[in-house]
């Protein structure tokens, strides 16, 4: 019999006929993939300031450039939750195309002579990288629902260990290759990569009952989204989105322009922020499941708040690491607990569905926050952007704490 908790729906059934060594594999992939996707992901914040300065963009420019890859994002997450949920036996389908088409974004960018060409490579690459986390995380959630929070943090750790990578990786062979080359390299690995995921995963069983049509699974939405929890959590995570996309957006600009960073440095900045969540993510979603979600997710938003107001009150040198490792051990892990939490609250068919809402926020309430962040840097200083993102995610922060968002504990109620 699947668990049911008391206040939520049946957890999701693992699918039939499927064994452990292919569950492991599923695991293996998904957390392997994710860290190639986010390594990919990761380097092209490092590529940003050397963008900034090839293309002599502004810093408004430069948000604006955010905005839109966050709003590309947002628009596209509910599509890819359908896709996911409706089309879930063409998994390593949707999976390899994900991994190619953010090489085939970066192809373009190398390429780019104008601001708008860089758009139009950024918007590829965030609508193509998209359609990987209802997919993966969905089949995650489903195959591991007793331990969920601890599997979506594996998975993840993967995307952590990418960003930790990533930026060190690019920032040494910005050293010694153009940022146009590197761009339009990327777009071979990419191919492998996606072929590698398509020949692992296509033999593995794919049980997810799944949505039968269009009209069945936007009467799904309708039903989901009445959970005012739900909606709790949705806001939580695009509050942590925002401020995280504005310190992404800003802090390589700051470290490059206002402190004279090599791009290698640079990078040993972004991993040591990567580091930490390696370490803490998996350890955040086991005591997310031993205990429970707001338990863990309250704490981890309001230190995340203050180590992004950190980065404007502290000097240059070790102070500034030390304040980028504390913010960095919460900067992607947080996001595994609000994905657990979402899931926790939906029914199995519509599991890639709760992804995409919860990815959906965070591009929502995040397409605007690099823009006003730029404005800010234009207007007085790169580093009041920092002050912008750490007000987002201490408003999050209180509001958690002062909510009742995690499903009820007893009774017949609905969460």
């Amino acid at each position: 019999m699947p668990r049911k908790d008391k206040g939520f729906p049946a957890a999701p059934v693992p699918s039939a006929g499927i064994s452990q060594r292919q569950r492991l594999l599923l695991l293996g992939v998904a957390v392997g993939g994710h860290g190639l996707k986010h390594l990919f992901s990761a380097a092209f914040f490092v590529l940003l300031p050397e963008i900034k300065a090839g293309l002599g963009l502004s810093n408004l420019q430069v948000g604006a450039l955010s905005t839109i890859r966050n709003a590309a994002g947002g628009v596209t997450n509910l599509f890819a939750g359908y896709v996911g949920d409706r089309y879930h036996r063409r998994r390593a389908d949707i999976l390899a195309l994900s991994i190619a088409g953010i090489g085939a974004g970066f192809f373009v960018m190398g390429v780019a002579g104008s601001f708008s060409l860089i758009v139009v490579g950024s918007v590829i690459m965030i609508f193509t990288l998209t359609f990987w986390h209802p997919v993966a995380i969905s089949a995650v959630s489903r195959e591991y629902a007793s331990r969920r929070g601890f599997a979506i943090a594996l998975h993840g750790t993967g995307g952590s260990v990418g960003e930790a990578l990533g930026p060190l990786i690019v920032g040494a062979l910005l050293v010694v290759v153009s940022w146009r080359f590197l761009m339009q390299a990327t777009l071979a690995p990419a191919l492998a990569i996606a072929a590698a995921i398509w020949l692992a995963l296509r033999l593995v069983p794919t049980g997810n009952p799944g949505v039968a049509s269009a009209r069945e699974y936007f009467a799904s939405v309708r039903q989901i989204l009445r959970n005012p929890r739900l909606l709790l959590v949705l806001f939580f995570a695009g509050g942590f989105g925002a401020g995280q996309s504005v310190v992404f957006t800003f802090l390589p600009i700051y470290l490059r322009e206002d402190l004279g960073a090599t791009t290698l440095t640079l990078g040993l900045y972004l991993f040591a922020a990567q580091a930490a969540g390696i370490a803490t993510q998996p350890l955040m979603g086991y005591l997310s499941d031993r205990l429970n979600r707001r338990v863990v997710a309250v704490p981890a938003l309001a230190v995340l708040g203050c180590s992004m107001l950190g980065l404007y009150l502290v000097p240059p040198g070790w102070p500034l690491v030390l304040t980028v490792i504390v913010m960095g051990a919460f900067l992607f892990s947080l996001m595994s607990i609000f994905l657990a939490a979402a899931t926790d609250l939906v029914p199995s068919r519509v599991q890639g569905t709760a992804v995409s809402l919860a990815f959906g926020a965070t591009a929502a309430m995040s397409a605007l926050a690099p823009l006003v962040g730029g404005v800010f840097a234009d207007a007085y200083g790169v580093k009041t952007a920092f002050l912008w993102a750490a007000g987002v995610v201490l408003t999050a922060a209180l509001v958690s704490a002062l909510t009742r968002w995690r499903p009820a504990a007893a009774g017949p109620r609905t969460p």
